[in-house]
């Protein structure tokens, strides 16, 4: 579908020459608008979507490690697990998102947590769960959990998180961090709960070591979701899918006392994982549609990718979800002069869209250019005053300005925005909708230069 331009240049042209006017010594049309229509196409745009898949646009991996596999030694740390996981996501534009668990009822053996914080002395608990339920562990072996009210579990793990904050926080190769390292999984569920003081210590390992990286906190501890939330923290909820967990939500009375709960997207990423595969979830009878549209009510940012087969019935839902997760912006149209002279500036109205449910948290200033006719931009500038990370759902007008070098040939250039990584300046975000790009960089129309007026 090509971009509709108004019928304002072709009156104003008829005009003239009813007038007796020659249109080369007239005045050009004030405007001219040119409209896009939205697209159904999905996207792999950075900050949200598809959590490690092969088989849906995606743009970040996510992974979990056993702390033991970090810091095999007190105080010796092994980053190689992670920095392998960064390169190597890396070089499919994939950015890395993580958890640390103390306590994982899928380990392999006997140790989630490393064996020398036992062997120092940290008092524990022998468990024994999975086998029968896919969802409750891997194999039913002993396994064993940290006492994590001992001096000796805070003061080291305290050690550890902040190295690994030094080492990661603002690292560009990472998209976010759950705040694990409590119960089951780092999931903030455990048959030996903790009091208050003592989870908040736990909690303030990552908020005082992570400033820079998006943290999410884990939703099953009411208590701790709102003393992170109250922290500028995102949430994650593991579980969707299951009756008990839709029901027991915002205004449930679990949660009646997290304040600011139903806004926290706002300002801060949304993650959902499936309570277990679709079979798991149909199986016992529960709605799959209904966990759809749990995510999307709830603002999801980004959905973790343990699903398992969908047959091609349900399908569809599962693209409605990663279409509609996070932002997805469509410029719907932009007005603009058609003509000017080096020197003047181009002021270029904008209407968009936000067709996701969630918003924008990185930013990705929004830069105007034009381009002569290979593509490459004569003259650019990025447009500060404009934020897209407050394009929450919804329509947004944008007024944006091109300063024209004095020294720019006349001719006719193609008016292009695009979404930029600010830290390269390179096109990074896909738009949806019909308007012409090369990478990520949108054409808008064209633009004619014309030549300066004679001095006197």
């Amino acid at each position: 579908m090509q971009p509709r331009t108004t019928l304002a240049s072709t009156i104003a042209f008829a005009c003239l020459i009813l007038c007796g006017q020659h249109p080369a010594r007239a005045a050009e049309p004030a405007t001219v608008t040119v409209r896009f229509e939205p697209t159904d196409e999905l996207l792999a745009n950075p900050g949200q979507g598809w959590l490690s898949t092969q088989r849906l646009p995606s743009t970040v991996r996510y992974t979990r490690w056993n702390w033991m596999d970090l810091e095999p030694a007190d105080g010796k740390y092994d980053w190689t697990r992670i920095d392998d996981a960064i390169n190597a996501a890396s070089k499919r534009n994939l950015r890395l998102a993580f958890r640390i668990m103390t306590t994982n009822a899928h380990s392999g053996g006997y140790y989630c947590s490393p064996k020398w914080l036992f062997d120092l002395g940290c008092k524990s608990y022998e468990y024994d769960v999975g086998g029968g339920d896919p969802t409750s562990g891997g194999k039913a072996i002993k396994r064993i959990e940290p006492d994590y009210a001992d001096p000796l579990y805070l003061s080291r793990h305290a050690a550890f998180i902040k190295a690994l904050g030094q080492r990661y926080d603002g690292h560009a190769g990472v998209e976010f961090l759950d705040i694990g390292s409590y119960g089951i999984w780092g999931e903030w569920h455990t048959k030996n709960a903790k009091p208050w003081e003592i989870r908040k210590q736990i909690l303030d390992m990552y908020l005082g070591s992570f400033k820079k990286t998006p943290l999410l906190c884990m939703s099953d501890d009411a208590e701790a979701l709102a003393y992170c939330i109250a922290h500028g923290a995102g949430y994650r909820r593991d579980g969707v899918g299951s009756d008990w967990h839709e029901k027991t939500w915002i205004g449930s009375k679990k949660y009646a006392a997290v304040q600011g709960f139903a806004d926290s997207w706002k300002q801060a990423p949304v993650a959902f994982e499936w309570f277990g595969t679709y079979d798991y979830i149909v199986g016992r009878k529960w709605s799959f549609d209904s966990a759809v549209e749990f995510m999307l009510k709830n603002h999801v940012t980004y959905i973790n990718d343990n699903v398992g087969k969908v047959p091609p019935t349900d399908w569809p839902r599962i693209e409605k979800l990663a279409r509609l997760a996070g932002y997805r912006f469509v410029l719907r149209e932009a007005t603009y002069a058609p003509a000017i002279r080096p020197g003047q500036t181009l002021a270029v109205r904008m209407k968009w869209e936000n067709t996701g449910v969630g918003k924008m948290y990185r930013k990705y200033p929004l830069l105007l250019c034009l381009l002569d006719d290979q593509g490459k931009p004569v003259c650019e500038q990025r447009q500060d005053s404009i934020d897209p990370r407050q394009w929450l759902p919804g329509a947004h007008d944008a007024a944006a300005t091109l300063k024209l070098p004095d020294t720019l040939a006349a001719g006719a250039y193609t008016l292009a925005v695009a979404l930029v990584d600010e830290s390269t300046g390179k096109p990074a975000v896909a738009l949806a909708c019909t308007a012409k790009h090369e990478g990520r960089l949108y054409h808008i129309g064209r633009v004619a230069v014309e030549q300066r007026a004679a001095r006197n």
